[in-house]
């Protein structure tokens, strides 16, 4: 009797075992779908250009026609599209907020520019016309509805306002200086011309004390995203430090890493930031080419991700999983596995 419960025993043991490669192999199969993206690439004579994420399988892109210029949300894996915004003007910038679910746009009619806040749904929830040659705003990633905007005469001469777009409150600001980087609700940081046009010194500036306070010298450029901020300074030849700054770290985080020259000056190769795994994506070249790699702005630490053929705007989607590439962010980089897929193509090739 017991060697036949020992014969049972051994047989079910086998057929446990048998069956465990299969559903295995299942699990394989369907880790394998899941990271299988199709995309529904748009029509370049639908679509002008990709102008950002507005979720992780959102993005908005712009279309015009000689009397119309339209907003839309488009999901990129099934290829639905909603319009949110129609002007008879051109809509001549986009910034998004996906953590808020808000868009910022400047849109240009009869020698002026507006600016506009939309919320997900297209719906204004403000609109304050300039009249500027050129215009520049500044959104805060914390309040949304807090803003500076610079405005310019033919000559640059320029005016800067603070606005609160929730109390349809605008007002000149006590710091003139025109391109501003929000760090937190209430500071700012900028850059003041210093002994020469290609570095200055690094401020900050809070706007319920009124209160301005110098932090560093000889900044080549400072930036800042949701919870990190970085400044660049010169370094040997064409390379800068970058300073990496984030409520993590209790002091900041360096890296070398190599310079573009642009508009005459030195600065940062095209770059974003991946704020869920605290990665800041950016490129150097290689020989003809260009590397695209992450740098951790925990560590400072770079990996070398793949080759691009160019080096070219880049966005990281909010979960971190894809990049937009390109000047009109018309492909997709899958990061995970390197793929490139095309989000607008010819109508020949739809086809």
């Amino acid at each position: 009797m017991r060697s036949v419960c020992f014969i049972l025993l051994s047989a079910l043991l086998f057929s446990l075992s048998a069956c465990e490669p299969s559903h295995q192999q299942q699990k394989q199969a369907s880790a394998a779908k899941d990271e299988e993206i199709d995309i529904t690439p748009l029509s370049a004579e639908k679509a002008e250009g990709v102008e950002g994420w507005l979720t992780n399988s959102t993005i908005l892109y712009t279309a015009s026609d000689p009397t119309k210029t339209e907003l839309f949300a488009y999901r990129i894996f099934t290829g639905k599209a909603k319009k949110l915004y129609r002007t008879d003007g051109q809509i001549v910038d986009v910034q998004i907020n996906p953590r808020k679910q808000m868009v910022l746009l400047q849109v240009t009619h009869s020698q002026k520019t507006a600016v506009v806040l939309l919320n997900a749904k297209g719906e204004t929830l403000y609109q304050k016309e300039y009249e500027t040659y050129e215009l520049e705003a500044a959104w805060n990633q914390y309040d949304p509805y807090q803003m500076m905007v610079t405005v310019f005469s033919e000559k640059w001469d320029f005016h800067t306002y603070q606005v609160d777009a929730k109390k349809d409150e605008s007002s000149l600001s006590p710091v003139q200086v025109p391109f501003i980087h929000w760090t937190s609700k209430n500071t700012f940081n900028y850059v003041k011309e210093g002994r020469d046009d290609k570095s200055g010194p690094l401020y900050t500036f809070d706007t319920v004390s009124k209160t301005e306070q110098k932090l560093e010298d000889d900044v080549l450029f400072f930036d800042s995203f949701h919870q990190m901020s970085f400044t660049v300074k010169s370094a040997a030849g064409e390379k800068g430090t970058y300073q990496f700054k984030t409520p993590q770290t209790k002091s900041p985080v360096t890296a070398e890493w190599p310079l573009q020259t642009k508009y005459t000056s030195l600065a940062p190769m095209e770059y974003d930031y991946d704020e869920a795994k605290g990665l800041f994506y950016t490129f150097k070249e290689s020989g003809d080419a260009y590397k695209f790699a992450a740098v951790n702005v925990a560590s400072g630490k770079a990996k070398d991700l793949f080759t691009l053929p160019e080096m070219e705007p880049i966005q990281i989607s909010p979960n971190g999983k894809y990049a937009l590439y390109g000047f009109h962010f018309e492909q997709i980089i899958l990061l995970k596995s390197h793929e490139m897929k095309q989000l607008i193509i010819d109508q020949k090739e739809m086809k």
